[in-house]
């Protein structure tokens, strides 16, 4: 399995009262790694609108090891697991960038709708191109 990875550094607008990044601030950076992965594949959330589909994140999971701070470098893993319907679920890791100390770890699930909202239970056409370049990016870590 193959992991992406995207480099971040915590703004001070990131951080609490304590010092620590915002919890929710986790998943911005997710989004950034996401984003970059699925602009890749013209997955890019009004590219499936342009083909007629949404993908809603309908559960997240998030373990938080150990606090990130103003102006660290973090890098974010984000890997594709595979899935025997058609729904989305990225794992992730947030890491220290220079000792890899884990940060958080969790996951995001995503199903896949039509525009008027019907549940697609198989992919076909241009969505399931699309979808399967993106996993093969994921087994083998490039876009061809």
């Amino acid at each position: 399995m193959h992991w992406h990875e995207t480099n971040v550094t915590v703004r001070f607008n990131e951080a609490d009262q304590w010092g620590m990044v915002w919890y929710a601030n986790y998943f911005a950076y997710v989004e950034v790694a996401r984003t970059e992965v699925l602009e890749s594949v013209d997955l890019l959330p009004n590219q499936l609108v342009d083909l007629g589909f949404i993908a809603p994140i309908i559960h997240l999971e998030c373990d938080y090891k150990a606090p990130a701070r103003y102006n660290q470098k973090l890098t974010v893993r984000l890997t594709l697991l595979p899935q025997d319907v058609a729904r989305l679920v990225f794992a992730f890791e947030i890491v220290d960038a220079e000792d890899r100390t884990c940060m958080v770890r969790g996951s995001t699930h995503q199903v896949l709708l039509k525009s008027n909202g019907t549940m697609v239970y198989k992919l076909k056409g241009e969505l399931e191109k699309r979808i399967h370049r993106l996993a093969r990016y994921f087994e083998v870590g490039t876009m061809h």
